[in-house]
């Protein structure tokens, strides 16, 4: 399920966004800090935001994983990541951003290059930061709206994840509709990847205002 968001007004360049709501509690190991409520993506044109909520932010541990699929026919193969964590159901992902919190925390990005495999990431991402209170996570992908709206793309495909703090450990929730994962040592699948469409791809307000001045006045005129 998703809410979409719009922030702007007649004279300014919008931000559009969107909320991808989950379900509170669908996790089979009653960890609140792994209980993703909502993923909300925004963006104004050039950067993308994303800000993943969990159920309560009440531990220093806890990784927190954002994938995209952005080009097609490239990316990864299944259960394909550079964190090593067991989650199938992501072919295809081309970049991959990861925060930790034990340890004093940290972000780390990566990106998809075919043969290669994963690597660094051309984007800068950043760990913007970690709302305790809020429960909220927020990252920052410099510059991906622009370039790849640049390139014709006009949407990504993603999926968002929590998961423990070794490699082969499974995906303890998946925002969308996945249902209950199975839990610690038992795997987990990714089943329904979303779209988040970018702004530059939907008519800002006062496009859509001058498309209806325009469409009166040629009704008046008729």
């Amino acid at each position: 399920m998703r809410a979409c968001v719009l922030i702007g007004s007649l004279v300014v360049s919008p931000a559009l966004g969107d909320v991808y709501v989950d379900p509170t509690g669908d996790i089979a190991t009653g960890n609140p800090n792994l209980d993703i409520t909502q993923v909300e993506i925004t963006d104004d044109g050039v950067d993308l935001t994303v800000r993943l909520t969990v159920n309560d932010l009440n531990a220093d541990w806890g990784n927190y994983l954002f994938f995209i699929d952005a080009w097609e026919g490239v990316g990864s193969g299944d259960n394909d990541n550079p964190w090593f964590r067991d989650i199938a159901g992501l072919s295809g992902m081309d970049l991959f951003v990861g925060t930790w919190l034990n340890g004093g925390g940290g972000v780390a990005a990566h990106q998809h290059y075919g043969d290669g495999g994963w690597g660094d990431s051309s984007f800068d991402v950043s760990l913007v930061s970690v709302n305790w209170g809020m429960g909220i996570i927020q990252w920052n992908f410099a510059d991906l709206v622009s370039d790849l709206t640049a390139e014709g793309i006009t949407s990504i495909s993603f999926e968002a994840a929590t998961t423990g703090q070794n490699g082969g450990d499974p995906a303890i929730d998946l925002v969308g509709n996945e249902g209950i994962q199975p839990g610690w040592g038992q795997g987990s699948t990714s089943t329904d990847q979303l779209t988040y469409t970018f702004s530059t791809a939907i008519p800002a307000p006062s496009a859509l205002a001058l498309l209806g001045l325009a469409s009166l006045r040629s009704r008046r005129r008729r």
